[in-house]
């Protein structure tokens, strides 16, 4: 008898094991379809699919649960997601369906500083959804600045990927304060006009902005996110690292592609939190085809173990933007020639149409083996430093055109040292080589044609144009 109510105790603990075990197992699916949905219904199955985006704030999402949004569908106001998944099995939203992605927006900075997404757990992946027209012009204030933006990361959220994502004239696409985040193979393209301006100060749209370390931005195409109506002549940017009360240490920014933005990369440095001021560490800049406006770097935080690698630098189009001839790097706290910390350049492309290094203050800045291109004038030299690559026409296919990639007879082949400790394929995605001299710039020669379109996709929208 007792083996007996032993053996029958022991069922439900199996159970529990088995269900922990089996990684479909216990995981939910919740479906929501703003057109044909009802919020009487259980929410559990595509023909019982919620209406609203809302009702999802009302379940206990756990671990491998999946929150399916009807493509076709429209949400306005903020979704927040509180609830934590795991390493194994996080929580998941995604489209289901076809037709155009499911589209999110707010309107409103009075709910939720204007955030369409708010994420407040780990381990949650956000993939396959639109984000259009959430709020910038106009907002006041310095702190809403580190809130304002269209899917929030909130300072603690960690482990949180966001990948193959839209985002369409958002004053600011994502912003992240949590740390172990990977935001990849998204496409943003922003507005025109200043998110905070006075007659000596402005804010501009910002693509991604981080507010700690610990990040990784990837395989993204930013386009577009600068405002012409600023003091400085023009503001924003397609990445933007700021809010110094917590740390900027080991960001590694990589394969993306800038259009038309007013710079690259921004790290303030005592203005956005004067209180908390934080140098940077440990960052890796790499493959990226940056074909913008203003500054490449304005990076005001000083810097320790930056390299800035294999780049592709381009500067010969206004984009209506000022300050847009230069190559133009503004770093500070270069160490001294010799030492090894501080910024590093190696292996980028610089084209440019008035000088190179415009605003550079990081006179100590190590700089091997770079290649400089004054448009339209091949002749033109940059310095006689025996350290950098070469100057005059990198002989690229269609430079006219946007297209970086290098001819057979391109003297920026085997110009380059050999990075292949730190990197492994460069912007088409081609294996590095592990030996002899590389090219330079982000995109190393190849015979063959690359399999993916040379700035990635439109964005949906676009497509269904």
């Amino acid at each position: 008898m007792n083996n007996r109510i032993n053996s029958l105790l022991l069922i439900p603990m199996l159970l529990l094991v088995a269900c922990a075990l089996t990684s479909e197992c216990c995981a939910a699916d919740y479906y929501v379809d703003s057109v044909d949905g009802s919020d009487s219904r259980s929410g559990h199955s595509k023909s019982s699919a919620w209406k609203s985006h809302k009702k999802v704030e009302s379940v206990l999402l756990k671990g491998g649960d999946v929150v399916h949004f009807k493509r076709e569908s429209s949400f306005s106001g903020s979704l927040e997601i509180k609830d934590s998944g795991n390493a194994s099995q996080p929580i998941r939203l995604t489209a289901y369906g076809t037709g155009l992605l499911p589209r999110f927006t707010n309107p409103s900075t009075h709910d939720a500083s204007g955030n369409a997404m708010i994420l407040r757990g780990d381990y949650i992946t956000v993939e396959n959804l639109h984000f259009h027209s959430t709020p910038g012009e106009h907002v006041s204030g310095m702190l809403i600045m580190t809130r304002l933006a269209a899917l929030r990361i909130d300072h603690g959220a960690d482990h949180c990927i966001i990948k193959n994502n839209e985002f369409i004239e958002t004053g600011q696409g994502i912003m992240s304060a949590g740390e172990h985040t990977l935001i990849t193979k998204n496409y943003l393209d922003g507005p025109s006009y200043a998110l905070w301006r006075t007659d000596k100060s402005s804010w501009g749209p910002m693509g991604i902005h981080l507010n700690i370390g610990n990040q990784e931005v990837s395989y993204n195409i930013i386009k577009n996110f600068g405002t012409k109506d600023s003091p400085w002549g023009s503001d924003g940017g397609a990445i933007e690292i700021d809010f110094g009360k917590y740390h900027k240490k080991n960001i590694y920014i990589h394969h993306n592609y800038s259009q038309g933005n007013a710079g690259f990369i921004e790290s303030s440095w005592g203005y956005d939190w004067p209180r908390y001021q934080q140098e940077i560490y440990n960052w890796r800049v790499s493959f990226n085809i940056c074909y913008d406006g203003q500054s490449w770097l304005f990076m005001l935080a000083p810097c320790n173990d930056i390299y800035f690698d294999n780049n592709t630098i381009a500067r010969y189009n206004s984009f209506g933007r000022a300050q847009n001839a230069g190559a133009r790097m503004d770093v500070k706290g270069g160490a001294p020639i010799g030492v090894a910390s501080g910024a590093h350049f190696r292996n980028n492309l610089f084209i440019y149409t008035s000088s190179p290094y415009t605003g550079n203050r990081a006179a100590g800045a190590l700089k091997t083996a770079n290649w400089y291109f004054k448009y339209k004038s091949p002749k033109t030299t940059y310095g006689n430093d025996p350290k950098q690559a070469g100057s005059g026409d990198p002989l690229l296919v269609n430079l006219a055109k946007g297209d970086y990639h290098l001819t057979a007879n391109s003297p920026l082949r085997k110009k380059g040292l050999n990075l292949s400790k730190r990197y492994q394929t460069d912007f088409d995605g081609r294996p590095l080589p592990k030996t002899g001299k590389w090219d330079i710039g982000a995109i190393q020669y190849s015979a063959i044609k690359p399999t993916r379109p040379f700035a990635g996709k439109k964005h949906e929208s676009e497509d269904a144009m």
